[in-house]
């Protein structure tokens, strides 16, 4: 799963500068609803997003002995029936995201302004910072709320 994907498509919230500029010119974009219909019905989704420690963590020196995780871009892959991937933008780390999930809003807002949510995702391997589009945080909550009776 990836870039490779033919399938694929970006979700309602991860949009390229064209995509905003149809949005100028009111032509109308992807909405969240259409995102999770697709889903259901196979459709791989890619979303954008950035984290501090899926697939590891990228620690940066910031003086004085001092050091801070740096927040990195991505994509998170989305396939009905499969584990959610990360791919790093680089493509230089990827990682599988194992279920069970459990999805809460993060107590830290989110670094980059209003139009981005903050995430604690817990899952099977470990927990993890998840920074997504409020346009796409329905979709992600969708695909990995708690599985049902459990």
């Amino acid at each position: 799963m990836g870039q490779g994907t033919p399938t694929a498509r970006r979700a309602a919230g991860t949009r390229t500068a064209l995509d905003v500029l149809l949005r100028w010119t009111w032509i109308r974009r992807r909405t969240p609803a259409q995102d999770i219909e697709d889903y259901e019905n196979g459709r791989t989704l890619q979303v954008v997003g950035f984290t501090r420690n899926i697939g590891g963590v990228d620690t940066r020196s910031i003086g004085g002995g001092r050091s801070m995780d740096r927040l990195r871009q991505g994509h998170l892959w989305l396939a009905l029936g499969q584990a959610p991937v990360w791919s790093d933008r680089r493509g230089d780390r990827t990682a599988t995201l194992n279920a069970p999930f459990q999805l809460r809003p993060a107590a830290a807002k989110a670094p980059m302004a209003r139009r981005f949510d903050r995430y604690e995702l817990v899952a099977a391997d470990g927990t993890y910072d998840l920074v997504v589009t409020k346009l796409d945080g329905e979709l992600i909550r969708h695909v990995l709320r708690p599985a049902e009776g459990g």
